[in-house]
């Protein structure tokens, strides 16, 4: 008998061994230190391989750290080894859900809750957490969930942080804080409900409560990574790059995992820091090749750092892995990278393309259609340029950067008449800048190719008075030779060899000047 009781008491003391080392697991899971927690899930399946819960669990862990592909898998061993537990259907649903198929996600979710009988609080919380943080979301029936859990369970602080995000999302933010509040008196000793805290000032715009209330968990447990997450990414917008790298160093410092050297690379690269951003992609890219967001927040730096080669290499190789991840959704911001890279690697008709789909997905975006404008330039499909540059400038803010820009395809289209008058436009809204006059030198040379009237000799004379010393030596080099030819022809000696010399002076090798200036006579 006394042996028997020492098993039964052994027993129970060995559950709760193993209850509180899932829930330390599941603290590092929601403190986003997805390595320290992989390596305690890893110990505990080992110890319980047929428990569905630590699979899901493990799988939770996976999902959070950005990875469904990898949660699906063990989603599926969790029904695989106990086909009778709720909690793997519940993971296979949500991975559905999120990949926008619904009536399958459905299908597991029903399962789910016949399996748990109406009885298991954290089946329910799951699926709601579900539909209230997908893309496609289902508020209603996250509160309807979350309300049967919180009658089964209304002491657990969990359901009523969930039921505070269903308010968030519905933009509720008295009910939000009102919830996270009492998730906060139910467990003192959790960080969460102060971090959703901080997200309802974060969304109001009110980001010094937002910070003070981030601090505030950081209090609670200085371990807790996602609130130096959250004070990077506010600090970055207001421009105090400082203090976001420094929060995101210390995110780096507490996961010291791919993840977080990834989620780091991500956040130098808002700061601007692509050399910090490069680095730790690389070192990311390491120990785990097969994160597609570490190759978008590569590929974006190395295209800001002007490294184009590796960046197209980089961003293809991104948009390989994303095409493969349901999950993972391209967004018109990659497409407008890579088409940047494209351009800057010589291939403009693949450019064309990816800034047209960008534009699709961000029609708000009008000035790539300049982008797609000049790309068409380089192909030398003026008719293609020219209708872009007006699209740009109908649907925008034209400057006069894309007036000059529209004047050059009709040039380069041959259609004079029209790039006199857009150039016209130039000189006449800024009549101090050069580039006006030398277009309209270069246009009325080609309207009086045989100068009958030497239509351009104002333009070029006005632009010499106006022209910057960094001006391009071409320009100079056309406008002199212009002006010496006039002065030829009117026998004006003089002049024709002070233009010559002029453009020794900036070709010292220019054969013709050379030639001219030999044969002259004064």
């Amino acid at each position: 008998m006394r042996t028997k009781l020492f098993f039964v008491a052994s027993m129970i003391v060995s559950s709760a061994m193993l209850g509180q080392t899932l829930n330390d697991a599941i603290k590092l899971t929601n403190s986003e230190q997805f390595g320290k927690a992989d390596a305690m899930y890893k110990s505990l399946i080992q110890s319980q391989p047929n428990n569905g819960e630590f699979l899901f669990y493990y799988g939770e862990n996976f999902f959070n750290n950005d990875q469904p592909d990898k949660a699906g898998e063990q989603y599926q061993k969790a029904v695989d080894v106990n086909a009778t537990s709720p909690f793997g259907y519940v993971g296979l649903g949500k991975v559905q859900w999120y990949a926008g198929k619904q009536t399958e996600a459905k299908a597991n979710f029903y399962k789910a809750t016949t399996l748990a009988a109406g009885k298991n609080a954290t089946v329910l919380l799951k699926i709601a957490e579900a539909y209230t943080n997908a893309e496609t979301k289902n508020l209603p029936e996250a509160l309807t969930l979350l309300n049967q859990a919180a009658k089964l369970e209304p002491k657990n602080p969990a359901i009523a942080r969930a039921i505070g995000d269903v308010y968030l999302e519905q933009n509720e933010g008295t009910k939000a804080i009102e919830n996270y509040e009492k998730a906060g008196s139910l467990d003192a000793k959790s960080p969460l409900p102060l971090l959703r805290q901080g997200q309802v000032w974060n969304r109001a715009k009110n980001y010094t409560l937002a910070i003070e209330t981030y601090k505030k968990a950081i209090a609670v447990d200085p371990n807790f990574a996602p609130a130096y997450r959250e004070m990077a990414e506010i600090y970055l917008r207001a421009g105090q790059y400082q203090n976001a790298a420094d929060n995101a160093r210390r995110y780096v410092e507490l996961n010291q995992d791919c993840s977080a050297l990834s989620r780091y690379a991500g956040m130098s690269n808002l700061a601007k820091k692509y050399k910090e951003s490069i680095e730790a992609a690389v070192e990311a890219l390491k120990c785990d090749s097969n994160n597609a967001y570490t190759y978008r927040y590569k590929g974006r730096s190395e295209f800001e750092s002007g490294d184009y080669a590796n960046g197209i290499i980089t961003f293809t190789k991104f948009f390989d892995m994303a095409s493969k991840n349901s999950a993972l959704k391209i967004t018109g911001e990659d497409y407008e990278y890579r088409a940047k890279l494209y351009a800057k690697n010589a291939k403009d008709s693949l450019a064309v393309l990816d800034y047209t789909k960008a534009l699709e997905m961000q029609p708000e975006k009008v000035e790539l259609n300049g982008d797609i404008a000049a790309s068409y330039l380089k192909m030398k499909k003026y008719p293609e340029a020219i209708a872009a540059y007006k699209l740009k400038m109908e649907k925008g803010k034209p400057n006069v950067n894309d007036t000059i820009a529209l004047g050059r395809a009709y040039y380069y289209a041959k259609d004079f008449i029209n790039a006199d008058s857009i150039f016209g436009k130039v000189t006449q809204s800024h009549p101090n800048e050069g580039v006006g006059y030398l277009w309209r030198g270069k246009t009325n040379s080609q309207l009086d190719p045989k100068n009958e009237k030497w239509q351009a000799l104002k333009y070029y004379e006005e632009y010499l008075t106006k022209v910057k010393p960094e001006e391009n030596k071409d320009n100079l080099i056309q406008a002199y030779n212009y002006l010496a030819a006039y002065h030829a022809s009117k026998k004006d000696c003089p002049n024709v060899k002070l233009y010559m010399q002029k453009i020794i002076e900036l070709d010292s090798n220019n054969a013709q000047a050379k030639k001219v200036l030999a044969g002259l006579k004064c």
